[in-house]
């Protein structure tokens, strides 16, 4: 199951008609998050960047031959009122499908920021061209720019910051725009021109998404009031790296005030490092809290047999519950202290168990109140068949 059908009603039913047009608009927008995550890392930006493309064309090409009337009738429409950046956009497919990658140029800026949101910043002194690529030296030039940062800010630091940086809400930072020269002529175009290619790909495939899904909605009179595409400030979270994405902890320490990175790439690192460590966490302590004996686990299985939902996903019950649901193999194990071939029930059993607790788990946080209640029923049915063979 693709993240997206999880997240809501209203792209679960969008799966059960139409999963693989689901299931290509989600690998667009995974594209399009990994392009923004990797935006300060060229190696991974530029196999995003190609990624991106050739999902994003193909998706488009696909909808408009063999599709639903729906479909092809909103993306014709969003190519014609686009079309422009779709012919800008399908050059650059081309020449990453059939003849290289395409390698974008950098443009670097350099200077002093003032954070204006955690999403907007405002450039007050700097240097660099914001509008179009330069050339850098061998030891700058297509390098992660945390690993530059310092060397290319060291005059603005000089002269523009003092050390504990005693005005709050500004910092240095670093801003990159990734270019490509695109050069072709057709019966609708005659393009020679420098395009940022970060902007231009992620603008049209958001809002093309965007048009896509408002159609699904339109024919069932269902609004869908999330986006795809958002408005960027010309400096932001995603082009431009700031001091304090780096050591957050010593701008704590300035500035009297919790600091947390800004920057979307920093931010999705620190997010994953966190889920791997609540995880490493998660497991340490559920080993810690299993049961002992077998009359434990009974009194488990019975008190969830006949809990209320609401009180099943209270917080006094929600630890124990998903951990006694998702781990119940391990409780099993140390309650029973022996072999399945021992204790009264087989290892389908308790298989059961994780699976219809898991899609309970799942449509509760769906808020899916009908399935709730029927996936509810069934695994509440198990637990107590569970207990009559005990």
């Amino acid at each position: 199951m693709f993240e997206l059908e999880k997240q809501s009603v209203f792209f679960e039913k969008f799966s059960e008609e139409y999963s693989t047009i689901l299931q290509n608009i989600e690998i667009i927008h995974e594209n399009k998050l990994q392009l923004e995550f990797s935006y300060h890392h060229p190696k991974h930006f530029i196999l995003n960047l190609n990624n991106l493309l050739r999902s994003l064309l193909f998706f488009v090409e696909s909808s408009l031959k063999n599709s639903p009337q729906w479909l092809s009738a909103a993306v014709k429409e969003f190519k014609k009122d686009n079309s422009k950046d779709f012919q800008i956009l399908k050059y650059l497919r081309n020449v990453s499908a059939h003849q290289k990658f395409i390698l974008p140029e950098e443009s670097i800026v350099t200077g002093l920021y003032r954070i204006r949101s955690d999403k907007k910043y405002i450039l007050k002194l700097g240097f660099g061209d914001f509008n179009k690529p330069g050339k850098y030296s061998w030891d700058l030039s297509l390098k992660n720019t945390e690993d530059i940062f310092h060397d290319i800010l060291v005059f603005d630091s000089l002269v523009f910051m003092d050390l504990e940086h005693s005005a709050f809400g500004e910092c240095l930072g670093v801003t990159r725009r990734w270019f490509y020269k695109v050069k072709f002529k057709n019966e609708q175009f005659d393009v020679n021109e420098i395009v940022d290619v970060y902007k231009t790909s992620c603008t049209f495939s958001s809002q093309l998404l965007d048009k896509v899904v408002t159609a699904y909605g339109k024919l069932y009179n269902i609004d869908y009031d999330k986006k795809f595409y958002h408005e960027s400030s010309e400096f932001n979270n995603i082009n431009t790296l700031l001091e304090l994405d780096l050591y957050p902890s010593l701008f704590s320490s300035w500035w009297k005030n919790k600091i947390y990175p800004l920057n979307v790439g920093v931010r999705f690192n620190i997010n994953n490092c966190y889920r791997y460590d609540l995880q490493d966490k998660y497991h340490t302590e559920t080993y810690k809290s299993l049961c002992t004996n077998e009359e434990e686990y009974k009194e488990l299985l019975i008190k969830y047999s006949t809990m209320p939902t609401d009180d099943i996903f209270n917080s006094a019950n929600a630890g124990e519950f998903c951990s006694f649901v998702e781990l119940n193999h391990w409780f099993y194990k140390k309650a029973f202290k022996s072999s399945f071939g021992d204790t009264p029930l087989e290892p389908a059993d308790i298989m059961r168990l994780q699976r219809y607790g898991k899609i309970f788990i799942e449509e509760f946080n769906k808020k899916k109140s009908c399935t709730v209640e029927s996936t509810g029923s069934q695994f509440q049915l198990h637990l107590k068949e569970l207990i009559k063979k005990i």
